[in-house]
C-alpha cells in the first residue's frame, strides 16, 4: 500500500512540478504583455491581467502541495524535534490532524463557490469561474496526499534537522 501512494505522489509531483512551470511562465508572459501593453502602446489588456491572476492562484494553490512534498512549508519544530520518539509521532500524527483538517475545510467551503462559479463567467475572458474555483479542492487534496505520504516517510524520524540545499551548501 505505501509502495503504491509513494509511486502515485512520485507521478503526481512530476505533472504538478510541470504545471507549475507552466503557470508561472503563463503568468509571467501575461505580466509582461500588460506592462508592455500600457506602457508601450497606452492600452490596458485586461485578458492579459485576468490570465495572470487566475495563472497565479492555480500556482499558488499548486506550488503549496510541491512545498509540502518538499518539506519547505514554514514550520515551528524545535519543541516537536526535542520530544522522545514517542511523543514526537504524536506530535507528527496531531500535526497532520490539524494541517489535514484546515484543507478539508478549505474543500469543503469551496463546494458553494464551485456551484456559484457554474453561473459566474470572468469579465474579460467571458470564462466560467467554476474552472477558476478548481484549484480549491484540488490543491487541498493533493496536498492532503503529499502530507499523507510525509507522515509515512518521517516516522522513524518525525522532526529530521533541515537539509542544506545543494545551492547552500556551495
Amino acid at each position: 500500500m505505501f509502495a503504491l501512494l509513494e509511486r502515485l505522489c512520485f507521478a503526481l509531483r512530476h505533472v504538478v512540478s510541470g504545471v507549475v512551470i507552466l503557470l508561472f511562465t503563463v503568468m509571467m508572459i501575461s505580466v509582461l504583455v500588460q506592462v508592455g501593453g500600457r506602457y508601450v502602446f497606452n492600452y490596458s489588456i485586461a485578458q492579459a491581467t485576468e490570465i495572470a491572476t487566475f495563472s497565479q492562484i492555480w500556482l499558488v494553490l499548486m506550488g503549496a502541495g510541491v512545498a509540502v512534498a518538499k518539506g519547505q512549508h514554514v514550520a515551528i519544530d524545535m519543541l516537536p524535534a526535542q520530544l522522545p520518539l514517542p511523543l514526537a509521532r504524536v506530535a507528527l500524527i496531531a500535526i497532520a490532524l490539524v494541517i489535514t483538517a484546515f484543507l478539508a475545510t478549505l474543500a469543503w467551503g469551496s463546494l458553494p463557490l464551485l456551484k456559484m462559479g457554474s453561473f459566474q463567467s470572468s469579465p474579460a475572458l467571458r470564462m466560467p469561474m467554476k474552472y477558476v474555483y478548481l484549484c480549491l479542492p484540488f490543491g487541498a487534496g493533493y496536498m492532503v496526499l503529499e502530507l499523507l505520504l510525509s507522515v509515512i516517510q518521517r516516522w522513524d524520524n518525525p522532526f529530521p534537522p533541515p537539509e542544506p540545499d545543494a545551492e547552500e551548501a556551495l
